[in-house]
């Protein structure tokens, strides 16, 4: 046998299924994928599939006490750039950190 130039190899592969539980799943996965395709386009976004969160960061200009540690708002280190010395109170910081609120408030 001479070999040629021109020659070439030619693999075909053809997978057929002759289970219809597969064909079952592939029509499910497709309904659930457009579910979530036409719940994003609808404008919900994101935020509309996703579980809303449990934690209760809450605005440090609220007056509550959304960390749960004790203290709310100007006597929650959290609400503070610099906590150790109690400087630059912001009111747009939130309250995330219930283990450092001291007994009482701030000293």
């Amino acid at each position: 046998m001479t070999e040629k130039s021109d020659d070439k190899v030619e693999v075909k592969v053809v997978v057929e299924s002759k289970d219809s539980a597969s064909k079952v799943i592939l029509a499910g996965l497709t309904v659930v994928l457009l579910g979530i395709l036409l719940l994003l386009a609808s404008g919900g976004g994101v935020d509309s599939i996703l579980p809303k969160s449990t934690v209760s960061d809450g605005n440090c200009g609220d007056g509550i006490d959304n960390d749960k540690g004790g203290q709310a708002d100007e006597d929650d280190p959290d609400c503070y750039a610099n906590p150790s010395v109690w400087e630059g109170y912001d009111p747009s910081r939130t309250e995330a950190n219930r283990d450092n609120d001291p007994p009482g408030g701030r000293p």
